[in-house]
């Protein structure tokens, strides 16, 4: 199948359109006795299958998976089927059996419920049993279930929450009865993988008088739900021919459905190795679901979100810093058009700060500090040869980048749109309301953030800003991004980021200080795009307020004037344009640096 044709069907099923830790627990062996290393564990009038991993130490500690059969199946062909051991010497892997037919999966339906199989009690002493025995690292218990046993499974995520990292159900769903009286404890990651032509517990769903079972996709996004996930779900073709997954997150854990083309009801596919991916999404738990093109690169100062594109064009790199709207929202979500835009000719990245889209965070944060952190970055990818495109405040990092880091950095050029101006009358507004509030109140609002406080009102400014770029894009009928800009604008929502911004507004004052100290850069040529965006504020601004605002509009255009032309770069101003130009009218700033490349006598 080809890719756009894996790409097209992944989004089919993600609308159910096709048819379908810590240190151990110190617990060690009683009388120090190394107990066998497999074989079948009595307890009671109950069994289960243990394996241990190859080179098994009694002295190490070990995460622990359990795996359940299918209706009618045994340990033994489980074990069988996913040959666990083959993939990873980090897990003691148990294997139980049912004491009937099936499992009790929760729906109330079937014979083990009608027989008051207590399931999830018998789960309860396996894990009890094994932690006497063995042991294991607190907090990494886990959990993978075949057909009607990872209906079991389901079960398990609902009301053993606060006993497993992770589970993991193939080839099944989870039932209407469960989902209806699924109210975890705690949050937890689950995994699904499901083949399109299921016809036993099929992927699309089944209504019946005694079992419904949702479609695949609904019950992911129930998990998701459930978990308090942002609300965009990521869809992305797999490297396997034919597979795909449906991605949600809470910023902790991971939500995802493994879709595979014409998939039946079996554990493994042709072109998809279920046993591996299941090792595997257990072991990334902690790595962020990223979208096409992203990377998380890693330095001294944390881990920074990078997004790669045009990588097979010469030429000096593209840097995109990206600065602030007005309600400080600051990340490469507003070059969901513009990067793709300048990939058809440029090598371009788009650097994230810490504390913005998949970044990490850290407790000091400013828009000076990151022109540190970019050259650690830029290190990272071997890229010594730059032009640096910041907008909004941005241009601080950029002009303290230039400033530091000419060496050992050969930055060619900078574009900057809509810059900071560093004159009296605009630092005067820029530090006034709502800097200095936040410079003086952080204290007391980071924890009130932590609480959650402000998610609903964060939420509602996304919401209005999400309107806001439609109409943009709309307009100018502009080729956008929609899938990136919803995965970078959703990760704005997490704690931790609304954190990091109030913690950047509260550096901002100094910043703007020592921005204000620089001179202006004359040896490389500096473009400045100036939009008018101050006309709808001081059209809405009250009479007191309104000369105020004027001259800062003069005083910002004519400073971008004079530094463009000290620096032999352009000057452009956009008139009737909005503050959002990368979103607005990315052609202009494409046309801006093919001009400095242009007068660089680049390609």
């Amino acid at each position: 199948m080809k890719l756009q044709a894996i790409t097209k069907f992944v989004l089919l099923l993600a609308a159910g359109i096709v048819l379908s830790g810590c240190l151990s627990s110190g617990r060690s062996p009683a009388n120090n006795e190394v107990p066998d290393t497999t074989g079948l564990v009595e307890l009671g009038e109950r069994s289960y299958l243990l394996t241990l991993p190859a080179g098994f130490q009694p002295d190490k500690s070990y995460k622990l998976l359990l795996v359940f059969h299918g209706s009618g199946g045994n340990a033994s062909d489980m074990r069988q089927t996913a040959q666990f051991e083959q993939y990873s010497d980090e897990y003691i892997i148990a294997y139980p059996k049912s004491q009937v037919v099936e499992w009790n999966e929760g729906c109330g339906c079937n014979i083990a419920d009608r027989l008051n199989v207590d399931d999830l009690g018998f789960v309860d002493q396996v894990i009890a049993d094994i932690q006497q025995k063995y042991r294991l690292y607190d907090g990494e218990i886990y959990a993978a279930g075949f057909s009607q046993g990872g209906l079991f499974t389901q079960n398990l995520a609902c009301n053993r929450s606060s006993v497993f990292k992770a589970v993991a159900v193939v080839a099944g769903s989870m039932s209407q009865q469960l989902a209806a009286s699924c109210f975890p404890e705690q949050p937890l990651s689950v995994m699904m993988v499901h083949g399109s032509h299921d016809t036993v517990l099929p992927y699309s769903g089944l209504n019946d008088g005694n079992f419904g079972l949702l479609s695949s996709p609904k019950a992911i996004q129930l998990h998701a739900n459930k978990h308090g996930s942002l609300p965009y779900k990521m869809i992305k073709p797999l490297k396997e021919p034919g597979a795909g997954v449906i991605s949600y997150t809470n910023g902790q854990q991971k939500f995802q459905l493994y879709s595979v083309a014409y998939g039946t009801h079996r554990w493994r596919f042709a072109n998809f190795d279920t046993s591996a991916q299941i090792i595997r999404f257990f072991t990334e738990l902690e790595s962020p679901e990223l979208p096409e093109h992203s990377k998380l690169v890693t330095t001294e100062q944390g881990q920074f979100h990078v997004r790669a594109m045009g990588l097979e064009n010469s030429g000096p790199a593209v840097i995109l810093l990206s600065g602030p709207n007005q309600n400080y929202h600051s990340d490469s979500a507003w070059f969901a058009a513009l990067q793709p835009l300048l990939a058809e000719k440029y090598r371009v990245y788009s650097v994230d700060r810490l504390g913005n889209a998949y970044s990490s965070s850290a407790n000091e944060l400013s828009y000076r500090r990151f022109a540190d952190d970019l050259a650690g970055v830029l290190h990272q990818l071997q890229e010594t040869e730059i032009t640096l495109v910041s907008f909004a405040s941005a241009s601080i990092s950029a002009r303290w980048f230039y400033e530091l880091y000419q060496q050992p950095f050969k930055i060619n050029a900078m574009l900057y749109v809509d810059p900071d101006v560093p004159l009296p009358h605009s630092l005067a507004i820029y530090q006034g309301y709502p800097a200095d509030w936040y410079q003086t109140n952080l204290a007391e609002l980071l924890p009130h953030l932590a609480a959650g406080n402000w998610t609903a009102r964060t939420r509602e400014k996304l919401d209005a800003e999400y309107q806001h770029i439609k109409q943009l894009v709309t307009a100018r009928n502009v080729q956008f991004d929609w899938t990136y800009f919803e995965q970078i604008m959703q990760q704005r929502l997490l704690i931790s980021h609304q954190q990091a911004r109030a913690t950047e507004i509260a550096s901002y004052i100094a910043d703007l200080n020592g921005y204000a100290q620089l001179p202006m850069v004359t040896a490389i040529p500096v473009s400045v795009i100036d939009s008018d965006f101050e006309q709808q504020q001081i059209a809405d601004a009250e009479p007191a307020q309104v000369a105020a605002l004027q001259l800062w509009q003069q005083e910002g255009s004519e400073w971008s004037a004079e530094q463009a032309s000290l620096s032999n770069g352009q000057y452009i101003a956009l008139p009737d344009s909005d503050h959002l130009v990368p979103v607005q009218q990315p052609e202009q700033i494409k046309q801006a640096l093919d001009w400095l490349y242009s007068q660089l006598q680049q390609p």
